[in-house]
């Protein structure tokens, strides 16, 4: 038997409302079968004290034979028997019962309004009619013949009949009610979850390599209608994520391609006339294409760590001036380049000290490489931010399209920064360190070259 975790959503929620109801409605049987007891109790209380009233009006006004049982009339289902104070003679009867011997005796009960109670006397000359009684009260009466009892029953079990035609019926009519609602909570669990269920079909239809269909989505602002639209926003998401993957791939394939086919090429030519290979030109294209591949895979692995946010980044204070002064003696130990540091002036910030010296790094190779002869580095506070700027002395760019220099394999001179060892994915990393760190990234328009502006929170508060 499946267990309730197996089970649909549509029958735990149907079970569960149905044993809701069944409850409310155990409860509501319960307390309408004590009601309707109570209830008749209480009548037949008041009918068999009417009763009771009248036969002791009756014998205080009027005379009572010593001969025989006087023959008293009934008061609907109550029957009424008058016997002497010791419980041995019956003095009078009311006609149902006139011939039966005593039928009770009084017992005191302090619980009761007049301290008596009845028992009922078991005899074979009384069982055929005790089975008939039901609720018995005993006052006592003055009478003709002396003082006496007088005890009134309800005869005939009116009150027991009443409550057992009301439990056959109530155990009848709620299981029927039962089956009707689970019937009813059925279909209308179903309606309401017909639309989740026909966007999980459509959900399920729709293959990994189109995900550009889109489940419907119902007017006004329900449960259902964000769920579809919160679908379509996943399924937005996933085809841009498929998108990126299928675009990142190819670039990666295209950018190792380039370097390990130089590598084969200069190995083959090598190998198949080793006596005339210049060894010199072949370690210097290995070693060239071996960095790359280097800075390539290196590259992109820091980019995958921190698309998935496993990038630990430190927080201390950091001297991007210190970082700067670095890159001159750098570029001007490995170039002819001059470097202009004049206006480098002293700016701290709170960050991850490795981070930022690739985001400087990047910044500078990228101008290095298009400089003709000179760099010139700034940096400076302005209000909460730190701002540091690398100019080189190019040919320039368009600042305009440049916003899309900061994405992954774009250059602005595809073939010119393959052949120079640019992979595309330099200023990829520097806008991804500069967003962590709470700051922008971007191209200023300039009379000559191009100027690339950094700027930094101060607190390193980063997104």
């Amino acid at each position: 038997m499946a267990t309730l975790h197996q089970l649909s959503i549509r029958a735990r929620l149907t079970l569960f409302f149905v044993l809701a109801i069944a409850v409310v409605l155990a409860f509501t049987g319960v307390a309408l079968v004590n009601l309707v007891h109570r209830s008749l109790v209480t009548s037949a209380s008041n009918q068999i004290e009417a009763a009771m009233t009248q036969t002791q009006e009756r014998f205080a006004t009027g005379a009572m034979p010593n001969s025989h049982v006087v023959v008293l009339p009934m008061h609907g289902d109550v029957v009424v028997q008058v016997t002497n104070v010791a419980g041995t003679k019956v003095w009078a009867a009311s006609s149902a019962i006139v011939n039966a011997p005593v039928l009770a005796h009084p017992v005191a009960n302090f619980s009761s309004t007049n301290g008596l109670t009845v028992r009922l006397v078991n005899s074979a000359a009384t069982t055929p009619i005790i089975g008939e009684l039901s609720f018995g009260q005993v006052q006592t009466v003055t009478t003709p013949r002396g003082a006496g009892l007088v005890f009134g029953f309800v005869y005939g079990g009116p009150i027991d009949h009443s409550v057992t035609v009301l439990l056959a019926s109530v155990a009848v009519s709620f299981p029927l009610l039962l089956v009707m609602s689970g019937g009813l909570i059925w279909l209308g669990i179903g309606l309401a979850l017909a639309p989740v269920e026909s966007i999980r079909r459509r959900v399920d239809a729709i293959a990994a390599e189109d995900l550009s269909e889109r489940v419907p989505v119902t007017g006004g602002d329900d449960e259902i209608a964000r769920l579809a639209r919160t679908v379509n926003e996943m399924l937005d998401r996933l085809e841009s994520s498929s998108r990126f993957q299928q675009e990142f791939v190819s670039n990666v394939s295209h950018e190792l391609r380039s370097p390990l086919t130089t590598l084969l090429a200069t190995v083959d030519r090598a190998a198949s006339d080793q006596e005339n290979a210049n060894w010199s030109e072949v370690t210097e294209t290995i070693i060239r294409e071996g960095r790359r591949l280097d800075v390539l895979i290196d590259d992109l692995f820091w980019l995958a760590r921190n698309d998935e946010d496993q990038v630990d980044a430190a927080r201390m204070d950091v001297d991007l001036d210190d970082l700067l002064f670095e890159e001159s003696h750098r570029i001007r130990s490995i170039s002819e380049l001059g470097v202009d540091t004049t206006a480098v002036q002293p700016t701290r910030v709170v960050g991850d000290s490795a981070m930022l010296k690739r985001m400087i790094r990047n910044v500078v190779d990228n101008a290095a490489r298009y400089a003709a002869h000179e760099l010139r580095f700034e940096s400076r506070y302005e209000g909460s931010n730190a701002v540091v700027t690398v100019i080189d002395d190019g040919e320039g760019l368009d600042v305009a399209k440049s916003a899309r220099l900061f994405d992954r394999f774009v250059r602005a001179d595809p073939a010119r920064s393959r052949n120079s060892g640019g992979t595309g994915l330099g200023l990829a990393i520097v806008s991804e360190i500069v967003a962590r760190h709470g700051g922008s990234a971007q191209f200023v328009v300039v009379a000559k070259g191009t100027k690339i502006e950094l700027r930094i929170r101060r607190d390193g508060r980063g997104t």
